[in-house]
């Protein structure tokens, strides 16, 4: 398959569908989503899940050794192979995020105001650069494979941090000018 698109291009263009959608659900809600995404990139990407469990081990043998037993034990040298593959590791990827926008629904009401709704911008760039981080990752992981055949160089997310920054810190302003004009009360 063959993308017309730049990576860069991409990149805007995922960018800009998560800040409309920011934008449409408030901040409170995309703060739900956000959450759901970085857990679902801590433990679904290979290196922060390797960190993980990792950190995770060490963490048993340390409470083992408070506990009385007398000597930390090595964590394991060799990581255990992943029980799923590639592809099973992004349909759970997707569902953990899927579940973040629905709780994210569910648990807040819709926003009222412009100014909630210009706040939702900021955690949505955060969330489309980690999704784009992990999803970048996947494509660079399976190119080799069947799964994914596209031509386009995956972005790095990395080097687009300054305009992340930028539309986050225009988000904001928009955010704070429109909390300014809230609507008079209505004169009896």
């Amino acid at each position: 398959m063959v993308l017309p698109l730049t990576s860069q291009q991409c990149f805007a263009v995922t960018i800009f569908v998560f800040i409309f959608a920011g934008f449409m659900r408030g901040w409170r809600r995309e703060i739900m989503s956000l959450v759901f995404i970085l857990i679902a990139v801590a433990l679904i990407h290979p290196h922060t899940s390797d960190d993980v469990n990792g950190f995770m081990a060490r963490l048993g043998n340390f409470i083992a050794y408070l506990g009385g037993s007398g000597q930390l034990n090595a964590p394991p040298s060799s990581p255990t192979p992943g029980l799923v593959g590639p592809f099973w590791s992004l349909i759970i990827f997707v569902l953990i995020v899927a579940l973040g926008y629905y709780v994210g629904n569910k648990v807040f009401p819709v926003p009222t105001n412009h100014h909630d709704r210009f706040l939702g911008v900021i955690p949505a760039i955060i969330a489309g650069a980690f999704v784009i981080f992990y999803l970048s990752d996947y494509v660079k992981a399976t190119a080799g494979s069947a799964n994914v055949q596209v031509q386009v160089a995956p972005p790095e997310p990395s080097t687009y941090v300054p305009m992340i920054f930028v539309l986050a810190l225009v988000a904001l302003v928009a955010g704070l000018i429109a909390s300014r004009f809230k609507k008079a009360p209505a004169k009896k």
